[in-house]
């Protein structure tokens, strides 16, 4: 197993709030009967999201991209009903 420490996850994902940010909603979808991606020997969701992490096997997905995407599909609807 590959062990990084805080500050390279960090990094990684783009600074120690989205750190923060990424493990807990990974901990809420594994409260909510997500599947697990690693081996684990706790039943605690945030050490399960955590060694995901550390494996790679969950990324932060930029919001942003996808805000756009929307704002500019409601400008268009509004425009064709106009």
């Amino acid at each position: 197993m590959i062990f990084k420490n805080i500050d390279e996850l960090a990094k990684q994902v783009g600074g120690s709030l989205r750190l923060t940010t990424l493990i807990i909603s990974r901990a809420r979808q594994i409260i909510r009967k997500a599947p697990v991606l690693v081996v684990a020997d706790t039943d605690d969701p945030v050490r399960i999201s955590f060694l995901e992490l550390m494996q790679s096997k969950i990324k932060l997905r930029e919001a942003g991209e996808r805000d756009v995407k929307v704002l500019e599909s409601k400008k268009t609807e509004g425009a064709g009903k106009a």
